[in-house]
């Protein structure tokens, strides 16, 4: 796979005439029916080298638990709680990520019609529900990426920019891999993966395995 791949970049970033730092992206198709299943696959991953976007993140975090993220000197990084709150309600969409603690859980919870539907909505099983916002916010500023496959089966997401090395995104790619092929669930019948492309933005499509 590694030569299938090395191919692939090197037509992707060839076809990079205006030398744009586009996104490379990946879409992995599962082994998954669909129709009869709902298996969503959610994952928290964080791979070696990022995939090199700045993601902004709003940490919706009790005041006696900020004084922790006071040393995160980051611009993309907002925190608060209730002002937040009624800005999100009126369809506020300027976030990638959405961080909150079992406590400011309680009202945003009452958000899911909101952030549902976008992603948005905190979640334990990925870290974004914690009592240890600093923790996953220095987690994602190193690289941990949040993946979930959509209704047909399909994960969707960055795994680098064209200015990484060739080996930056394949260990990437083989990271995302191996910890996807390392998930087990019983509905599932042989090869969690069934075909992976790779493309940059609104570049073409190859086949990588």
């Amino acid at each position: 796979m590694k030569k299938t791949i090395k191919k692939a970049l090197y037509k992707i970033k060839k076809n990079n005439k205006n030398k744009i730092n586009f996104s490379i992206d990946i879409d992995i198709i599962l082994n998954i029916d669909y129709k009869n299943q709902n298996i969503p696959i959610r994952a928290a991953i964080p791979l070696p080298y990022g995939n090199g976007k700045k993601y902004k993140i709003l940490a919706l975090i009790e005041k006696e638990k900020r004084k922790e993220l006071y040393n995160i000197k980051e611009k993309h990084v907002d925190i608060g709680y209730k002002k937040y709150l009624s800005k999100l309600k009126n369809n506020l969409r300027k976030f990638d990520i959405i961080i909150a603690t079992p406590k400011t859980m309680q009202l945003v919870s009452q958000l899911g019609k909101i952030l549902g539907p976008k992603g948005l909505m905190p979640n334990p099983f990925l870290g974004t529900v914690t009592n240890s916002p600093q923790k996953i916010i220095k987690e994602i500023l190193n690289g941990k990426i949040f993946l979930k496959s959509d209704r047909y089966g399909i994960i969707h997401s960055s795994i680098g920019r064209i200015n990484f090395t060739n080996q930056q995104i394949l260990s990437n790619i083989q990271f995302l891999i191996n910890y996807l092929k390392r998930k087990t669930n019983n509905t599932l019948k042989g090869e969690l993966i069934k075909k992976i492309y790779l493309s940059s933005t609104m570049g073409n499509s190859y086949l990588i395995y």
